[in-house]
């Protein structure tokens, strides 16, 4: 038998053997709340919640009609809840949404960073 031979015979790898467990990768936005349709107090409950687990800094996103939503959320956190947290930034912007009959709208977004 010839080398070339011998490699093709050999037994090829089971699916397992290829597949190495994955270390768990740190999700990029765990310190960003997306604020939607819930009640206030879910998102102030997150944002608390972020804090007490010794997040530094985190993000409340909204956009649209939910922007004034997000406003409330901070003010109740750092008027109520923890009176220690700072607002570091506000940054306002517009997104370009493509809509389900392909025509672009756009949307006004904002970003509140608060830190701790």
């Amino acid at each position: 038998m010839t080398e070339e031979t011998v490699e093709a015979k050999q037994i090829p790898e089971t699916q397992e053997q290829v597949q190495e467990p994955k270390a768990k990768e740190p999700r990029r936005d765990e310190n960003t709340i997306y604020i939607g349709k819930k009640g206030i107090m879910s998102y102030v409950l997150a944002v608390v919640t972020q804090f007490n687990e010794g997040t530094s800094e985190v993000s409340i996103k909204a956009r649209g009609k939910v922007i004034s939503r997000a406003v409330d959320v901070a003010e109740i956190v750092r008027n109520r809840f923890m009176s220690n947290v700072k607002l570091k930034s506000i940054n306002i912007s517009t997104e370009e949404l493509t809509s389900e009959d392909g025509s672009m709208s756009k949307v006004s977004a904002i970003d509140i960073i608060l830190t701790n």
